[in-house]
């Protein structure tokens, strides 16, 4: 055969074959009319919900956090729908016959599911109403300093400056008043979060959060005692250098631990105020706080990305409460993506100092992966 005459004939039947090679499998077909419902209903309770927990935090009332309490019982409704769970579990038992992408949804739904399977519906309501209470005493938790009210901002402000070791104790002993607050039914919501992930064949709630990344609960405790053992040598200098650094700050004998008032952070999550030449506050002293979330912006569209939503500066709730205000609101910094689109929103109390700025950056990091997380169809 002549060899122009051949390779046409070798493409015929490559073009013949092609519609068998990529037909998808009915199984396949299948998963993927069974994933399009399932994510059209996941995104829309899952605004729904967002909304109303937007709501709760932003401006905490008894109604608000009823309307969030029934949004999160409709979601996990959905989401541990013993159909659903049926369903999934039926496709993943064809999994060769699946492709990656939606054998890794299928899963992710199921663990969707066990937050909240609906194979045990009064379980699962208890654990919605337990964490709403929670979620409640939280966002509007007043803080009181020698009885008199004060915000967050005022603690950060005063752990920042005050040199004074007593009242950095008395600061820092006020920023935990929420915890005893919290405290009674925290085993309570342990118990109920245990609960649901059995229910879904967990052994506890940390295996199905672990489960989240792919691993088992000693893989993920080998991984962090890992890195630990790691960053031990460099932790214990850099804790040397510090405890020497703050016992001349405060005129104290170099102390073996830390105490956590020392800090000017609260949680202890980092360690400013350490350096002088690292103080940059006076650089925004003039600055309005508009200023602190426009430069953040600026910042990830300097780096090629697009302007945020106009939704954005319509719908976030950006700066502090003033004092005469009746509303009370959760004060700890957050980005929401409310729809799994377009809309999404921060919650924050910015005020022009440092830590604001770093805090308005960090915040607006999470806005941006959203909104490249937007381009995807699906949801799991």
């Amino acid at each position: 055969m002549h060899r122009c005459t051949f390779f046409r004939f070798l493409l015929l039947l490559l073009l013949l074959r092609l519609p068998v090679a990529f037909a998808a499998s009915p199984i396949q077909e299948r998963a993927d009319r069974f994933l399009a419902l399932a994510n059209a209903g996941y995104q829309a309770l899952y605004r729904v919900n967002s909304e109303a927990q937007w709501l709760a935090v932003t401006d905490v009332t008894p109604q608000h956090d009823a309307a969030a309490e029934a949004t999160g019982k409709a979601y996990a409704a959905f989401n541990g729908n013993p159909a659903i769970i049926s369903e999934a579990r039926e496709l993943l038992t064809d999994e060769k016959e699946l492709n990656e992408l939606t054998v890794r949804q299928l899963k992710q739904l199921l663990l969707n599911a066990a937050e909240g399977p609906m194979t045990n519906p009064d379980l699962v309501a208890k654990r919605v109403t337990a964490e709403t209470k929670q979620a409640s005493i939280l966002n509007g938790f007043e803080f009181k300093l020698n009885g008199q009210p004060i915000t967050v901002n005022q603690i950060d402000d005063k752990l920042d400056k005050s040199v004074d070791l007593n009242e950095r104790k008395a600061v820092w002993e006020t920023s935990k008043q929420s915890g005893p607050a919290l405290k009674s039914n925290l085993v309570t919501l342990r118990d109920l979060r245990n609960g649901v992930a059995q229910e879904m064949k967990y052994p506890d709630y940390f295996s199905l959060e672990v489960a989240a990344y792919g691993m088992t609960t000693e893989e993920m405790l080998k991984m962090l005692e890992d890195w630990m053992a790691t960053l031990r040598p460099l932790y214990l200098q850099l804790h040397t250098w510090a405890k020497y650094k703050l016992a001349e700050k405060f005129h104290q004998p170099v102390p073996k631990k830390i105490p956590a008032h020392w800090i000017n952070n609260r949680w202890g999550q980092e360690w400013p105020g350490l350096v002088e030449a690292a103080d940059i506050d006076k650089y925004f002293k003039d600055r309005k706080p508009e200023w602190i979330i426009k430069t953040a912006e600026q910042f990830y569209t300097g780096l090629g990305f697009s302007p945020l939503p106009q939704s954005f500066w319509e719908r976030s709730d950006l700066y502090p409460l003033p004092p005469d205000s009746k509303r009370k609101k959760n004060t700890h910094a957050s980005c929401w993506h409310i729809d799994l689109q377009n809309d999404i929103r921060s919650l924050q109390s910015i005020e022009p100092n440092a830590r604001w700025f770093f805090t308005a950056h960090h915040e607006l990091g999470h806005g941006y992966y959203f909104k490249a997380y937007s381009r995807c169809a699906r949801r799991f």
